[in-house]
């Protein structure tokens, strides 16, 4: 387990202020960050139960529809058991689902994969979800039985499906032979330590009453709070009945973005690649109602049981909000550090995911982590070490002509590219005399078969860039020179993908 990131003292006490200039309706607050290796910062404000205690690490509040990402990893353990696959369709493992059909009568096939990622056409349903959790598995099938209607085409477009959850949920008690909250409890919640994380208020010892959440609601703006009960746990409760703690819930982030670690070998209780899947996107959906426009953010998408964010700056960010009358919650990490932040409220409308983006965001400023590791191939050191070697001794790069792919000097002349170099190395007023060795030079990097690294003149520098093709061996297809002037037109979380040798 790598060493626990440390948070400077000033930026521990912008989180610890966070909400004095937020104007945020709640009677609590718990909030955290934390690395792969579990919280490393933690601040409650308000009471948890209105009697005078503030949240702490351990205060146990409904996640709600952040038991989503739970239930996609147990649908993966089931197909890496080769107990189903994701494009079985639904009709395949429950009876009571029909397919859609089109305008001419022909049916539309409706997947495992397309319900997990949201792309069922089955109509966003928040507003009736949040009040049905408590469906016997017999009325929910009932309904399914009765028909469901569909916005559009099932594979094209996202809508946020509840019910769609819910027959996933189904699937999983079919295909496993138990009820899901037992299946999900012995698969993940156990195996990973998950000791404070359950599907239901009741399945807490009598003894934690003290450091549960309570959920309430107002009517005035906080001046006055009423309880709200707990919506009762049945064939919803696999997409959005669970209670956690801001422990357990950064030890579950930490072991999904564990699969983006090139340290990490862990396939034990569900494989790294399955993870990883549950965190890319897999339907494209519009940016979030509920927060401003913000420029750092390039692209949204819908993963599997995970909302994934690209930010221009830190790459992908994995995370997914709850809420129901009573509970608002987010949780959301950087995949490649692993470093994320977690925001539970005991009401609903509080909207966490803006203040756990703006801490996130100002937690990867500070600590500056790069977008994306990459391990370079050893053929694209070994190239790029001949370019190098081949620049600096008088800028004839063809002296490395034995890697070059049959592109390589017909796109660009051997002559045109040694007159612009000579130009090039002009300009910076020649190259200086002595160099860091290259793997202290490299820059940036797309993919294990391109790097980037820098060259040092007089009053300048040079930018290389080479790229290798997929065969073997690989083969240079393509050398860039330029001089370096800071960012180039590329998408600067690309000049943050950083190479490894």
């Amino acid at each position: 387990m790598p060493s626990p990131i440390e948070l400077p003292a000033a930026l521990a006490t912008t989180l610890t202020n966070w909400f004095d200039e937020r104007e945020v309706v709640t009677p609590s607050i718990n909030y955290a960050v934390f690395d792969r290796g579990g919280v490393v910062f933690q601040h409650g404000i308000g009471e948890f139960q209105l009697d005078g205690r503030t949240p702490q690490v351990d205060t146990v509040y409904r996640i709600a529809s952040m038991s989503k990402s739970f239930e996609m990893a147990a649908v993966l353990v089931l197909a890496e058991r080769g107990l189903l696959a994701l494009d079985d369709l639904v009709s395949d493992h429950v009876a009571e689902f029909t397919d859609p059909v089109d305008a001419f009568g022909a049916p539309m096939p409706v997947t495992v994969r397309m319900i997990m990622s949201n792309s069922s056409a089955l109509p966003e349903d928040n507003g009736w979800a949040d009040h049905e959790l408590g469906l016997s598995r017999d009325d929910f099938l009932a309904i399914i039985a009765r028909g469901l209607h569909f916005a559009g085409t099932p594979g094209f477009g996202y809508q946020y499906s509840n019910i769609g959850f819910w027959l996933l949920g189904v699937i999983v008690e079919n295909v496993s032979g138990q009820s899901f909250e037992d299946f999900a409890r012995t698969t993940l919640l156990e195996p990973l330590g998950l000791a404070d994380t359950r599907y239901s208020v009741g399945d807490y010892p009598e003894s934690d009453a003290t450091r549960i959440a309570h959920g309430f609601g107002t009517f005035d703006e906080g001046a006055s709070w009423f309880d709200r009960p707990v919506v009762g746990t049945g064939i919803g409760g696999c997409a959005a009945s669970m209670f956690s703690t801001v422990s357990d819930i950064a030890a579950w982030s930490g072991w999904l973005s564990s699969a983006f670690d090139r340290k990490n070998s862990d396939d034990t209780v569900l494989s790294r690649a399955s993870r990883r899947l549950m965190q890319r996107i897999h339907t494209s959906m519009p940016a979030p109602a509920d927060r401003p426009a913000e420029p750092q953010l390039e692209g949204i998408g819908y993963g599997l049981g995970l909302m994934v964010e690209n930010d221009v700056r830190f790459g992908l960010i994995a995370q997914h909000s709850g809420g129901l009358p009573g509970w608002s919650s987010n949780m959301r990490w950087h995949q490649e550090s692993g470093i994320g932040v977690v925001v539970f409220a005991n009401t609903n409308g509080v909207k966490p995911g803006i203040a756990a983006a703006g801490m996130l965001r100002a937690v990867l400023d500070e600590l500056d982590p790069p977008a994306r590791d990459v391990t370079l191939w050893p053929q694209t050191v070994a190239a790029a070490t001949a370019i190098d070697e081949a620049v600096r001794a008088g800028g004839d790069i063809t002296v490395a002509e034995s890697l070059f792919s049959p592109n390589l000097l017909s796109d660009v002349p051997a002559d045109v590219r040694a007159s612009r170099l000579a130009t090039l190395i002009d300009e910076i007023g020649g190259l200086t005399a002595s160099a860091a060795p290259i793997g202290d030079r490299l820059i940036w990097a797309t993919s294990e078969a391109h790097v980037a690294w820098s060259i040092t003149g007089i009053s300048g520098e040079l930018e290389c860039r080479i790229e290798l093709t997929p065969t073997e061996p690989p083969m240079l297809q393509r050398v860039e020179i330029e001089r370096r002037t800071g960012l180039t037109a590329l998408s600067s979380v690309i000049r943050h993908y950083r190479p490894l040798v």
